[in-house]
């Protein structure tokens, strides 16, 4: 394990995640961790939508912002108590699915206390868009882009645990 000398540094976060299918919240496709040996990490960005808006001299002298959101791009390797497990673990859901994150790191991103754990923030949706990669040279990679909408409340649904 790493260690620092005078300054402290925040390392990577495991977490337990959880795959639903847009056709269930209670029947997972796969659980799983993200550990220190399956989690490659995961990054988390805040996004809205803004309109300026502009006198008719041509000057901004308004923002318009709407649509509040969390992107959460997760990258595992695939793992498990044997190669048929772990590659049970190399799945994407289907669109709409969602996924629910426990015991990461306490981050608040966009406002949004707890931001990554579902349990205080709610759930995360998958739109599609993840990918799994293989190799013939090195590990197996899944990267699962995740979206959640603050504001909104959504319909229990489908799941994805990491």
């Amino acid at each position: 394990m790493a260690n620092s000398q005078g300054v402290a540094y925040v390392f990577g976060s495991p977490a337990d995640i959880t795959l639903y299918p847009s056709t269930s919240t209670t029947v997972s496709i796969f659980t799983g961790i993200i550990s220190s040996t399956a989690n490659e990490g995961f990054d988390i960005s805040h996004e809205c939508d803004t309109e300026e808006v502009k006198n008719t001299n041509g000057e901004v002298v308004g923002s318009i912002v709407s649509n509040n959101r969390l992107s959460l791009t997760v990258n595992c390797i695939p793992s498990g108590s044997t190669a048929a497990n772990a590659l049970l673990t190399a799945f994407l859901a289907d669109g709409n699915g969602t996924a629910t994150i426990g015991g990461a790191k306490t981050i608040t991103c966009g406002g949004i206390d707890d931001a990554v754990n579902t349990s205080t923030s709610g759930r995360w949706i998958y739109a599609g868009g993840g990918s799994v990669k293989f190799t013939n040279s090195g590990k197996a990679m899944v990267t699962l882009p995740l979206k959640k909408y603050p504001t909104a409340t959504l319909m229990p649904g489908v799941s994805i645990v990491l």
